[in-house]
């Protein structure tokens, strides 16, 4: 089958496409005909670290997330039947194949294609885990979500508007994409280019509760001064850099807490425990379509590289996704 690899390059990390075989599943695993994957931020941001110059880099595999069918079972599985439409998040998942653990796997939605059901696994187990788990989002309160038009952002914008929230404020730096984040659930589009961007979220919002965070660097300190008393503010992503400055005085005076959220530190089992918190407390409601994948563009799989450059130019609406 054919497989996407990350590998050391001059300039960090380079993809290349390999021929394999087909995994097999362990006893707890099932194998899954991928018939859609998406990609994600992440994969592109880590890539510097793989520079050949690096005495540890090594090639690693591409892909965190499919949709696909069932094609062979683990001995011990049980939960699970070849043929069934599945979606998840795994590794090695920009592929034809992949082999996950069972408990990894979600039933995706009647109805649904499986370019849209790829779409699902890690941007709303991500939203989800930030708003509901970290950030603990109560119906009536106010949240600001930076990079609303990313795929985390599309998710977060909906999950907010499903819980009850009561004002929902979308950054972007498209001001042409604010009709969009309207129709997603955003009662105000915050355009983070204009000078006055910060008094135009606090006037609007009269002070946000929570914040979900994918951009850092330098938004991260307006984004506390957005912040009401007992705010809480959770740092998801980091794209527009790692390092920014605090305002301890701000952060004391206003009581806020500062939470931060990653999966890479994350046993396989906390990992797996925010996707079945997601399951319980959301899948019913994309399978209603209270709550919907916004797909943006499909690559063929083995225009990866293509793919990538589609999500540098920043263009996208929710989510990039290649098919076999």
């Amino acid at each position: 089958m054919r497989q996407w690899w990350v590998v050391p390059g001059p300039d960090g990390g380079e993809s290349e496409l390999r021929t394999v075989d087909v995994p097999e599943p362990g006893p707890n695993e099932v194998l899954v005909d991928i018939k859609a994957a998406a990609i994600n931020r992440g994969e592109l941001i880590g890539r510097p670290a793989l520079a050949s110059s690096n005495p540890k880099a090594r090639p690693i595999l591409s892909g965190i997330e499919f949709a696909g069918r069932v094609a062979a079972l683990g001995i011990e599985v049980t939960e699970w039947s070849v043929g069934d439409r599945v979606m998840g998040r795994g590794s090695g998942c920009h592929a034809e194949a992949t082999v996950v653990d069972q408990a990894a796997l979600m039933a995706m939605p009647d109805g649904m294609s499986f370019e849209e059901a790829a779409a699902i696994p890690n941007v709303f187990v991500t939203a989800h885990d930030a708003i509901v788990t970290a950030a603990a989002l109560q119906p009536g309160e106010s949240v600001l979500i930076t990079a609303g038009s990313s795929g985390v952002g599309t998710a977060a914008i909906q999950i907010a508007q499903h819980l009850g929230a009561r004002h929902i404020l979308a950054t972007t730096r498209s001001p042409e994409k604010a009709d969009a984040l309207h129709r997603l659930g955003a009662t105000d589009v915050i355009d983070t280019t204009d000078p006055q961007w910060l008094e135009n979220a606090r006037e609007r919002s009269g002070g946000v509760d929570v914040v979900i965070d994918q951009v850092g660097g330098d938004l991260f300190a307006p984004s506390l001064e957005t912040m009401s008393i007992t705010g809480r503010y959770v740092s998801v992503g980091r794209n527009g850099g790692a390092k920014a400055t605090i305002d301890l005085d701000l952060v004391a005076r206003h009581r806020l807490t500062l939470i931060g959220v990653t999966f890479r530190t994350r046993s396989a089992v906390e990992a797996l425990a925010c996707s079945t918190r997601f399951v319980e407390d959301l899948l019913p409601a994309l399978g209603e379509g209270a709550l919907r994948p916004v797909l943006d563009r499909v690559f063929p799989l083995d225009q990866l590289p293509e793919a990538h450059d589609y999500m540098r130019s920043d263009q996208q609406l929710g989510k990039i996704v290649l098919v076999p």
